[in-house]
């Protein structure tokens, strides 16, 4: 007899997503990620942006605090891909390739990050 393993509910994920993110807030901690998606999402660029190590403390407390507090309030931050050069929306649920006039709307990434930040 076949038994069928069934995965958390939408309201079991999204209640661990706000368990996530309240522990992350609370401790500031800086933002890693882990995506599904391996590369950029835009395509035909094939930047590997699968994890993320963004290491914003390399650019001071003015730079981290900011894009620690959006993070954690599921606001995320842009970036421009260090390949292609296409601005890249971050979030802790994945990422999306975004226009300049949204980009402009979000906290930024300082322009060199991937100096800074591990990129597997």
């Amino acid at each position: 007899m076949a038994t069928e393993t069934l995965g958390p509910t939408a309201a079991q994920l999204e209640q661990m997503h706000t368990l996530y993110r309240q522990g992350g807030a609370d401790r500031a901690k800086a933002p890693h990620v882990i995506y599904a998606e391996s590369n950029c999402p835009y395509e035909g660029c094939s930047q590997s942006l699968q994890a993320i190590d963004f290491r914003l403390e390399a650019f001071g407390r003015s730079i981290h605090d900011p894009l620690v507090r959006v993070w954690w309030n599921d606001v995320g931050f842009v970036g421009k891909c260090p390949s292609c050069g296409g601005w890249v929306h971050f979030t802790i649920r994945g990422k999306l390739a975004v226009d300049d006039a949204h980009a402009q709307t979000q906290p930024q990434l300082p322009a060199n990050w991937a100096d800074e930040a591990l990129v597997l």
